[in-house]
């Protein structure tokens, strides 16, 4: 059974970025809807499905399963047992940095997911063995750091004592959890030690004192784990940090950066000035609302729109979800002139959507039709295949999802957007 001094269970599969890369396409090819609904997790004899699933990743079933299940625990998949695979906010974002090019953020966010996950990562009793939840058992990685000499650092020959002890797994479960804290860039390897590089410092301060709240439940570190900056994650102020260095190292460019973290200031002055403006001056005409600054201005309207889909990309075959990860996106542009209603901060001239699904709509890829069914460009067989593609495609003739207040945008605006902005 799993202890905490010398048999450290793990997911039989590495983290390497080549590994997450094959899940990716794995992800891509989930969401056809000739998976939809397909237990990826069940038996592989004759399972004719799951051999032309795992065929996308070029490799067996069974390898298949096994590097789902790691990225799963590694914070990167959801827990869910059926088609389609679905990313996690961290998993999302670390998708969306790759696909548009920025690796080496994408690069930071795959080691950021990595310690999360080291870092809440628990072993057990159970016949499970493991736990995301830290108040059931002892965590390793707060148990690691606790225990390092002077110079942060802990020999191979201790390190292996440590992970495996006298087990007849003596070495293997050594060599997985060793390149995990390497990955994940807390470690680095030097004649035969292991040396904590200085990664992370708050963040990591903040492990090697954690002492788990008994209420928090296992879904709550669900929610934790798939978005560690929401309220009641422990950790949310040293990751937001984290991140925030990010997007001033990598001088992300602001459309992306308000995707990922808002500014404090604006936030506050934001959400502060959405309880003072009525809904109705705002349906009404742009007058009371522009006195603010347009930045402002546009921040609260955005925060109303993703607040009315709560947080849900609008496009139904997309499953991006979450406050940092998700836009308020004008169907007539901020830009347009007025035309009949004044359109700029009209609560129903807004579309709750992932960054990817936003740019397509800006473009012109997709729009509405007037009973609110997605609509598809023939461009877009010009875009290579990506998971932007395939969920919006998936999505033609379905209604978007709905508001939380089941209102839906004005036709006048969609169909502003139909003729001016759609690619026919």
């Amino acid at each position: 059974m799993a202890s905490i001094n010398g048999d450290w269970f793990h997911s039989r599969s590495s983290s390497n970025l080549d590994e997450l890369l094959t899940v990716r396409k794995l992800v891509l090819e989930s969401q056809r809807p000739a998976y939809i609904g397909f237990g990826w997790s069940g038996g592989r004899h004759d399972n004719v499905r799951m051999y032309e699933l795992a065929a996308a990743g070029n490799i067996q079933p069974s390898t298949m399963q096994t590097k789902v299940r790691a990225m799963i625990r590694y914070g990167f998949i959801k827990d869910e047992n059926t088609c389609p695979l679905v990313w996690t906010r961290m998993g999302s974002l670390w998708n969306d940095l790759y696909t548009g090019g920025n690796f080496s953020a994408a690069r930071q966010t795959y080691e950021l997911t990595l310690t999360i996950s080291l870092a809440i990562y628990t072993f057990n009793d159970t016949s499970v063995q493991y736990s995301i939840n830290p108040a059931i058992g002892g965590m390793p990685l707060k148990f690691l750091l606790n225990i390092l000499d002077s110079n942060n650092s802990i020999t191979l020959q201790e390190f292996e004592v440590l992970v495996d002890g006298h087990t007849r797994r003596v070495g293997e479960n050594t060599s997985y959890w060793k390149r995990d804290l390497i990955n994940s860039g807390l470690f680095h390897e030097v004649n035969e030690r292991l040396y904590y590089t200085g990664k992370y410092p708050q963040f990591i301060s903040e492990i090697k004192n954690f002492e788990p709240d008994p209420l928090l439940t296992d879904e709550d570190w669900l929610i934790i784990r798939d978005n560690p900056l929401v309220e009641i994650s422990p950790f949310k102020n040293s990751i937001r940090e984290i991140f925030e260095a990010i997007i001033q190292e990598q001088n992300i460019e602001e459309e992306i950066t308000d995707g990922i973290l808002t500014t404090p200031l604006v936030d506050v002055i934001s959400e502060q000035e959405e309880l003072e403006i009525p809904e109705i001056d705002i349906l009404s005409s742009d007058s009371r609302f522009a006195q603010s600054t347009r930045r402002v201005r546009n921040t609260t309207w955005s925060i109303r729109i993703k607040r009315k889909y709560n947080y849900i990309c609008a496009v139904p075959h997309c499953d991006v979800q979450g406050q940092i990860f998700v836009e308020a996106a004008h169907i007539k542009p901020d830009s347009a002139s007025d035309g009949e209603t004044p359109h700029r901060a009209h609560i129903l001239n807004g579309l709750c959507l992932c960054r990817h699904c936003h740019i397509a709509f800006e473009k012109g890829y997709f729009s509405l039709t007037d009973n609110h069914k997605i609509i598809t460009s023939p461009k877009f067989n010009d875009i290579p295949d990506q998971n932007l593609k395939t969920a919006i495609i998936s999505s033609s003739d379905i209604k978007i999802k709905n508001r939380v207040d089941n209102r839906l945008p004005l036709i006048e605006f969609i169909q502003y957007h139909r003729v001016n902005r759609f690619k026919h």
